[in-house]
């Protein structure tokens, strides 16, 4: 096979590939996002719910936090609060692959999180409705 004709075939097939691929994230990022919005941003989700998506919260910033549209103090709340959070995990003892008992500050700053989940999410329900 003729070495361009190969090599059009293989950028053709390239840009389809991350075009499909871009186009799949992107849904991912919507979907995720409406999802999370609905847990911290609907004031009838009890705090449990909000408290076991925290992982999912944390997940979803460190992924698309260039593509979320944050006031700077809140980027930086969010930085420093996920910073905190993972030095926290990791200091985790695991007991047979549970969590030991005790532990002051993870729960802290899991709370810290939820709440500042439930203010971006009214941050986001702010712009959306234009005030």
């Amino acid at each position: 096979m003729n070495p361009i004709i190969y090599l059009s075939c293989l950028v053709v097939f390239s840009v389809f590939l991350l075009g499909r691929v871009n186009a799949e994230n992107d849904d991912e990022f919507d979907t995720e996002k409406q999802r999370l919005l609905r847990v911290y941003g609907d004031s009838t989700v009890d705090d449990a719910t909000r408290y076991r998506n925290v992982d999912d919260l944390v997940r979803f910033y460190d992924k698309y936090a260039t593509l979320l549209p944050l006031k700077p103090h809140l980027t930086d709340r969010a930085q420093d609060l996920l910073r905190r959070y993972k030095e926290e995990v990791s200091r985790v003892v695991l007991v047979d692959g549970t969590p030991a008992q005790g532990g002051f500050w993870l729960p802290l700053v899991k709370l810290l999180i939820v709440q500042l989940g439930v203010e971006i999410a009214s941050e986001g329900f702010k712009r959306a409705i234009g005030e």
